[in-house]
């Protein structure tokens, strides 16, 4: 039997991006998706863009929430199915096989709480390739490297298809967490998180958003996630703390000078293609 697949995607004035994020859904092969948009009280023309398909959605509304954490679990409330994604406004499924694709490895792990795949970075404008140095924004699953390392080594919510039964056993989302939700999320899962890696790319999710805009926050939300979830004791957490935000700069200047000079480069693993069509949301 085939499972039904929940997306999910929760925006705010997300006009210039939402429409690449809707239309990479409805453009799905697969035939069991239910698709819900939670929209925070958007001002910008978003919401005409969500009345075109409102006749393609299971659920839709557009009222004042408290955050990302809130919307997540508005989605959540009205999801139906076995299997849950957050594909927010700033990400977009790579292709129309994406989800047809992905549903052989949540059959093949039964047991599984979270089977996840690659998010490859993209540029922060509409029509966007992949970033040149950032080909993808997952690993294969390490316990180890994820309650420390953070942005850097995460399960991207972009890519992660999450079972019901994981919900059941955590709860929903913290609303005492502002942009490290999803990490918080994952981290009270424990080291006994049942999750798989699929080597397929997923969906296309750009740089810059929420987490770009206030780093030295969400870094310190990191931590605090750390800490509350007992994945690091106190003095684990700060030293990573620091680590995280030394690597974050020392990237930052790598690409400032690399990026420019690897436009042409076609390395193995590189996504060179995107979904069609025009795609800011609460990444």
């Amino acid at each position: 039997m085939k499972p039904l697949v929940s997306v999910i995607t929760v925006c705010l004035n997300a006009a210039t991006f939402i429409e690449q994020t809707i239309q990479s859904v409805l453009a799905q092969t697969y035939p069991k998706i239910e698709y819900i948009i939670i929209d925070g009280g958007s001002t910008d023309g978003t919401v005409d863009i969500i009345r075109k398909y409102e006749s393609h959605l299971a659920y839709w509304h557009s009222k004042p929430d408290r955050g990302l954490a809130q919307a997540f679990n508005l989605g959540l409330a009205q999801a139906q199915g076995d299997w849950l994604i957050y594909l927010n406004a700033d990400d977009f499924f790579l292709n129309s096989e994406v989800v047809a694709d992905m549903v052989p490895y949540l059959r093949r792990y039964q047991d599984a709480e979270v089977v996840y795949g690659d998010a490859p970075v993209m540029a922060p404008h509409p029509g966007a390739e992949p970033l040149p140095l950032l080909r993808k924004h997952s690993r294969p699953w390490n316990w180890h490297k994820i309650r420390c390392s953070g942005m850097f080594n995460t399960i991207p919510h972009q890519a992660a298809f999450t079972h019901r039964r994981y919900f059941e056993r955590v709860g929903p989302f913290s609303e005492d967490f502002k942009i490290a939700v999803d990490y918080e999320h994952y981290l009270r899962g424990g080291k006994f998180l049942r999750v798989h890696y699929a080597p397929l790319a997923v969906s296309g999710m750009r740089a810059g958003g929420l987490v770009g805009r206030n780093i030295l926050w969400t870094f310190r939300e990191f931590r605090r996630a750390q800490q509350r979830t007992g994945a690091l004791p106190a003095p684990l957490a700060w030293a990573c703390f620091y680590l995280m935000l030394g690597r974050y700069y020392l990237s930052r200047l790598g690409h400032r000078v690399l990026d420019p000079l690897s436009g042409g480069l076609h390395w193995p693993g590189r996504v060179s293609g995107t979904a069609a069509g025009p795609h800011s949301g609460r990444n």
